[in-house]
């Protein structure tokens, strides 16, 4: 059972548009009565996991059922293990994929990609108390920067932040906890993980997010996009075009808003 961290009014936030909208662009429907099998990785929080009752769950899944709703479509999701979505999408037992996979030269060849509604992106944490204003390179010279061991988090780190010292830890749990001790300075890793970690029960309201997110493809960063399967563009361009509309109306935002805590930008 995943456990969500609860958003209050006071922590409500605005969604910047992640997505550029072309108002004069034709909308795309697929014909009325069309059926849509939704696939999704089964243990992927927040995007998708198993609810206490056992239904699918997550930002993604609410995502797509939004956009099915907004074509006028009925959909169904089902929950696979990570490993059984692509070959289910390649054998024609989906028609969907909406996450799990990483966008590669592989998942793009068994289908096709709408346009990204999210990323993955790096973030600073530091302890409530510290007065650092921003997590700049300079600011953070000489600084004990802790970090989870072999990551992508720790190549960035390497490369950018040469001139702090990296403190790697072979979990992200033992990273936090070091930073919840004060035994280092910051911390860095993923946004929403930090986002959980900060806004839930394990970091003992010791800590803060420092600055904005970082972007950066070669390393951490991953578009979240629909995979649609081969041959059905009209189907990707129609979700397109309802995650365009669900965006403009602020659905998009609200679901953001009940599945991750902090804003994520």
């Amino acid at each position: 059972m995943v456990v969500m961290p609860v958003v209050s009014a006071e922590t409500a936030y605005h969604l910047p548009h992640f997505r550029q909208v072309d108002a004069a662009a034709p909308a795309v429907k697929l014909p009325a009565g069309t059926k849509l099998r939704l696939l999704a990785d089964e243990d992927f929080p927040p995007f998708s996991f198993r609810s206490a009752s056992g239904a699918p769950a997550g930002l993604a899944v609410e995502l797509a059922l939004a956009a099915c709703g907004e074509m006028q479509l009925s959909c169904t999701v089902e929950l696979r293990p990570l490993a059984e979505l692509l070959p289910k999408l390649q054998s024609g037992a989906g028609d969907v994929l909406l996450d799990g996979p990483l966008i590669t030269g592989e998942t793009l060849g068994e289908g096709l990609m709408t346009r990204p509604w999210f990323r993955s992106l790096g973030r600073f944490a530091v302890q409530s108390g510290n007065p650092l204003p921003d997590p700049s390179v300079a600011r953070l010279a000489g600084r004990r920067i802790a970090v989870q061991r072999d990551s992508a988090h720790a190549a960035w780190l390497a490369k950018y932040y040469a001139g702090s010292t990296i403190v790697p830890f072979d979990t992200p749990a033992a990273a936090q906890d070091a930073l919840r001790t004060g035994a280092v300075d910051a911390l860095f890793g993923d946004d929403l993980r930090m986002i959980y970690w900060v806004a839930g029960e394990a970091s003992r309201g010791c800590c803060k997010l420092l600055g904005g997110t970082f972007t950066d493809f070669a390393t951490f960063s991953r578009n979240m996009s629909f995979v649609v399967a081969p041959g059905n563009d009209a189907a990707r361009q129609s979700f397109d075009t309802a995650l365009d509309r669900l965006q403009t109306k602020g659905v998009t935002e609200k679901l953001f808003n009940a599945y991750v805590p902090l804003n994520p930008w």
